[in-house]
């Protein structure tokens, strides 16, 4: 079976203004502008939601710079009411599995995937947080999901992009950010922070 990928224009957080905490934001800002929605990622997170410690409610510190002692995100229960805004369509697909988001693709429909950067093992921390305790994986990253066959899922990546074996920061946009990682691979990666993620729906 061949990849058929959905034609999602990549956009760098690097580039042209490197946001390294922004991978939120750009990532729905290439969902929004595959959607007919011409919004920049930087004019997306200049009014998003935002909260000193729960990304539960909105996006924590800010996307210029790291924040220490926080979980420096945005989650869907925050993003997705925001983005309704400019597409009343766009859902909280949180809790779906993998397997179910192969039949969006089918629908022509790319999905924002919250997993650990790069698939590695989850990182595992708790965070105080004016709501309580939370325990969070800490290292999550968020991609765009564009395609798949038999055994890989392939991802535009707002962060990394790839020269054969070498991963380089994604300085500027371009195909390489389109990533694949084995089936198995990514769905323990997706599963680990909770099965987040949000899209269109068709």
């Amino acid at each position: 079976m061949r990849p058929s990928l959905l034609p999602v224009k990549p956009i760098s957080q690097l580039a042209p203004k490197p946001m390294i905490m922004g991978c939120e934001g750009v990532a729905a800002a290439m969902i929004l502008q595959y959607n007919h929605h011409s919004i920049p990622a930087s004019d997306l997170m200049k009014q998003w939601p935002t909260h000193p410690d729960n990304p539960e409610i909105g996006y924590v510190g800010h996307p210029l710079m790291i924040k220490p002692g926080v979980h420096q995100t945005i989650f869907p229960s925050a993003l997705v009411p925001y983005l309704q805004q400019f597409d009343s369509a766009i859902i909280d697909g949180s809790g779906q599995p993998l397997s179910y988001l192969e039949t969006v693709l089918d629908g022509g429909q790319p999905v924002m995937l919250y997993h650990t950067h790069l698939g590695v093992p989850p990182m595992r921390r708790r965070f105080k947080t004016s709501s309580g305790l939370k325990h969070w994986v800490s290292n999550i990253h968020v991609t765009v999901l564009i395609g798949y066959d038999d055994r890989y899922y392939y991802f535009i990546d707002p962060l990394w992009m790839q020269f054969h074996q070498l991963l380089l920061p994604a300085l500027w946009p371009s195909k390489r950010q389109i990533h694949r990682m084995r089936k198995q691979q990514l769905t323990k990666s997706y599963d680990a922070p909770g099965r987040m993620c949000l899209y269109k729906q068709s």
